[in-house]
């Protein structure tokens, strides 16, 4: 017997399990059947079989979206709502929305949201951007760095999670920085070039109905000693009220540039002399367990991000945001020798440690904590979780 319950298609596949299960949990809440199709392994995500199914990403967008759109109609069920998990399923995501007729980002937003550089172009007029190029080639990247001078930051124009990012210096290898747009995650050389901004790191989360803008939290973003790589994330801003508002406008203002019509984003920026300045702007909600863990924890509870998003994209009012209760952290962790399993059962008797997690990491293993601060410094927290497993 076909169930009458709503559906949910989710596409892709979230990096850390904490998030996906959240979200699973999140549907399975609002009383949703959920399906999920996906280029990872879905072995274990636990959904019966005939309700998870493989995808190639070697595939075109459009023929990737036909059969997820086929499947579901092979099985009886039209999906309610249609949520991306991954900047690189963005486009997918967004098209089978459209062909359904269901809330979604919009095909065009999600061309713009997936290009560095077209964001770029969109966000000029707005004065949200730092100087930068773009390119395809080892003579425009030259070209790029002769006009915009140093420090510069190095981005494949269609990558995610910093894959390819690096800082150019004098030293940097030009042919193999251009190397780094294998990272693209279609079949481009395209990168952008943009003068590095000092200041503090942020990430802005909400919700978009019909337009309308919703911002729901201000993250600080603590980044290691390159200023590349996140190592800690906070909720709420230990901002003043007034800068984070400045923040909160300003990804305001840049989810209307790239034009999402319905669903979830983040937005990162750095909080610079001169004012705010967008980093990206990604048409989902972000990782970082920002939406799937703090900014529940910080609210009591008031704020679930991920339930809400699916209530947007079956026709609710946009939430209200809710004032913060409390500080909630995500903490990364190098493991050191012995494993991540003896990391987590190390780290599950710290007094701080709400949750932890196995972490992808380039480069070294690493567990996420997830911890209530109270008057620690995340820096403070950071060496204690450190020195307990270690010991």
């Amino acid at each position: 017997m076909t169930s009458t319950r709503p559906a949910v298609l989710f596409m892709g596949l979230r990096r850390p399990s904490l998030e996906w299960k959240a979200e699973i949990e999140a549907a399975l809440g609002r009383d949703h059947d959920v399906f999920v199709h996906s280029d990872a392994s879905l072995d274990r995500i636990g959904l019966p079989e005939e309700q998870i199914a493989k995808f190639f990403m070697a595939d075109s967008v459009d023929a990737i979206a036909a059969q997820s759109v086929e499947r579901m109609r092979a099985a009886g069920r039209v999906p309610s709502s249609v949520v991306c998990w991954g900047d690189r399923y963005i486009r997918v995501t967004a098209l089978i929305a459209e062909t359904l007729g269901l809330r979604g980002v919009g095909p065009q937003a999600a061309l713009v949201c997936g290009d560095k550089a077209a964001q770029r172009h969109v966000l000029d007029p707005h004065g949200l951007n730092p100087p930068w190029r773009r390119g395809t080639t080892v003579e425009e990247l030259r070209a790029a760095i002769d006009e915009l001078g140093m420090p510069l930051i190095f981005k494949p124009a269609h990558s995610s999670g910093g894959k390819g990012t690096a800082l150019i210096d004098e030293g940097t290898d030009m042919d193999a920085l251009l190397a780094a747009t294998t990272s693209n995650y279609v079949e481009s050389s395209a990168f952008v070039v943009e003068r590095y901004v000092e200041g503090s790191e942020h990430s802005v989360t909400g919700l978009v109905r019909d337009g309308q803008v919703v911002t729901l939290a201000v993250a600080d973003k603590f980044l290691d000693e390159a200023g590349l790589s996140t190592v800690a994330t906070l909720v709420p801003s230990a901002l003043a009220p007034w800068e984070a508002e400045r923040l909160h406008e300003a990804a305001r203002t840049a989810v209307r540039a790239v034009g999402i019509r319905d669903g979830g984003f983040h937005v990162d920026l750095r909080l610079g002399p001169d004012g705010p300045v967008v980093l990206e702007v990604g048409a989902r909600l972000g990782g970082d367990l920002i939406n799937s863990h703090l900014v529940p924890l910080a609210t009591d509870g008031r704020v679930q991000p991920y339930r809400e998003l699916l209530g947007v994209l079956n026709g609710e009012p946009l939430p209200e945001p809710a004032p913060a209760t409390a500080k909630a952290a995500m903490v990364i962790v190098p493991v050191p020798d012995g494993g991540v399993e003896r990391s987590l059962e190390r780290v599950a008797g710290h007094p701080l440690v709400t949750m932890a997690t196995d972490w992808t990491n380039p480069g070294k293993p690493a567990i996420a904590v997830v911890t209530m601060l109270d008057d620690h410094e995340v820096p403070v927290v950071a060496k204690s979780l450190r020195a307990w497993i270690e010991a």
